[in-house]
């Protein structure tokens, strides 16, 4: 092929390409505040949720903004997550996202969280098109389902597919060390003033309840999550105890620990109290966080209900 012939050639190709885009079947995914609709993939999204970050990273898609900063009280970026935010814009906090910082991104696509972003929803709907999910309250599956949307939305829907598939094959793995008789459990977040309980239809009670063991905390009057002092706790009874904290925090737990209330719980009799980090496991949700936490649960002993190992045995 000469050299008239080879630009002809990529003359033609790339206006196939152009007209095959303009073409393209828009993209529709059904979000907590209705249908939404892209002409074309997004290529400019703002994450204002972790699980949304930990996704786009998984997805193989650098976000160009997110909300990485401490406004508001949040925590900032997870340890695991800080690393990858590097090159990205900071737009304020999931609690105080900042739409001057938004808006001067021009973003093609936003993700939101009807619950953290519920007051900013309509302001970030002018700015971009805007999928709000119920995330930081959903279940597991609910979780996954949004992992499925977004691979859509940004024209990864494939790469989206191996993902749900990889967590088939982590349920399928962890599931062969739950000991499936074991007494039911209560998971719970426990800060230095409160003490949230994470029932089965939260992600992380729900993940719980998936791989066979019980949740023994049901949901109160709509919340998947809410708080619960430690006469309630000790009604309930669990025999397997999972409390979720902060490293840089000193939980009330610790306090509970040393009262005689504390001590007739049947998880304590047993051995069986755990401690994890609380901003792995409930403050980002997404698939790379999900292989750490499948991966613990295994480690520690939690499914199987055997005795903590080392790294996770409560600290009283």
């Amino acid at each position: 092929m000469n050299r008239v012939s080879k630009l002809a050639f990529t003359a033609v190709f790339t206006c196939a390409a152009l007209i095959g885009s303009a073409f393209a079947d828009p993209i529709t995914v059904q979000t907590a505040n209705g249908p939404l609709t892209l002409p074309q993939p997004a290529r400019r999204v703002i994450a204002l949720e972790y699980s949304y970050l930990d996704t786009l990273e998984a997805l193989g898609v650098k976000a160009v903004g997110a909300a990485t900063t401490t406004q508001g009280g949040d925590r900032g970026v997870p340890d695991y997550l800080r690393a990858r935010t590097r090159g990205v814009t900071a737009v304020g906090s999931r609690a105080q996202p900042n739409l001057e910082a938004a808006f001067a991104l021009k973003p093609d696509l936003i993700l939101a969280d009807t619950l953290g972003q519920k007051t900013a929803l309509a302001a970030l709907g002018r700015i971009a098109p805007t999928a709000a999910y119920d995330n930081r309250r959903g279940s597991y599956d609910d979780v996954l389902a949004q992992v499925l949307d977004i691979g859509r939305l940004v024209g990864r829907e494939a790469q989206a597919r191996q993902l749900l598939a990889e967590q088939a094959n982590l349920r399928a793995k962890a599931s062969a060390f739950t000991k499936k008789s074991a007494p039911g459990l209560v998971v719970a977040v426990a800060t230095e003033g409160s003490f949230t309980v994470h029932s089965s239809d939260s992600f992380i009670g729900s993940l719980l309840g998936k791989l066979g063991r019980r949740n023994l905390a049901a949901p109160q009057g709509g919340n998947t999550q809410y708080d619960l002092s430690l006469e309630g706790l000790v009604a309930l009874n669990p025999g397997t105890l999972v409390v979720l904290t902060g490293a840089d925090e000193t939980p009330t737990v610790r306090a509970w620990a040393k009262t005689p209330l504390w001590q007739k719980l049947s998880a304590v009799q047993r051995g069986r109290v755990y401690e994890f980090d609380r901003d792995l496991w409930t403050r980002s949700r997404g698939p790379i966080a999900l292989r750490s936490i499948f991966a613990q649960m295994i480690s520690s002993g939690l499914l199987g209900d055997r005795t903590p190992t080392a790294p996770y045995q409560f600290r009283p």
